[in-house]
């Protein structure tokens, strides 16, 4: 009976490596990973990398390390980038992109998997956890929508 409670509350979430560690959200958060392809209309912000035409619409793309430290890291070569869903305000940002330092994937994991860390608080990062031994952040989710609706405001 045990191995059945355990398989009905496993959930799917998706690893997204970052220069400097990995970001842990649910699967569902995650449209597509796909090629960053060209850049347009750069913004001049310390984290927002352009825009990027996807499905027929242009969605912005942002560093999560130039988000959290205020400046893009050196040496960042975006070969690919995970589109996420917008939550807060689907009608001004239905999606988003985060540059990727590598190919995600996907753990299922129970409760028992992730470790809480203690971590300095930080406005981008929800909490810090480790799971299989690595140490991932969860990202507070409604704090970059409203940076990057931010960015976007004021390029406009």
């Amino acid at each position: 009976m045990k191995a059945l409670e355990s398989t009905s509350s496993v959930l799917a979430n998706i690893v997204l490596p970052v220069t400097d560690g990995a970001l842990l959200v649910p699967n569902a958060a995650v449209a597509e990973v796909t090629i960053a392809g060209g850049l347009s209309s750069a913004i001049a912000s310390s984290f927002m990398l352009g825009m990027l035409m996807w499905r027929e619409q242009e969605i912005p793309v942002f560093s999560f390390e130039g988000l959290r430290d205020g400046e893009l890291p050196k040496n960042l070569k975006i070969r690919h980038v995970a589109v996420l869903h917008g939550i807060g305000n689907r009608a001004a940002l239905p999606f988003f992109a985060v540059a990727l330092s590598g190919m995600p994937h996907i753990e299922r994991l129970i409760s028992a998997d992730v470790e809480p860390l203690e971590a300095q608080t930080q406005p981008l990062i929800h909490s810090v956890v480790r799971v299989a031994e690595q140490r991932m952040m969860i990202p507070d989710w409604d704090y970059m929508e409203q940076q990057i609706m931010a960015a976007l405001a004021t390029a406009v």
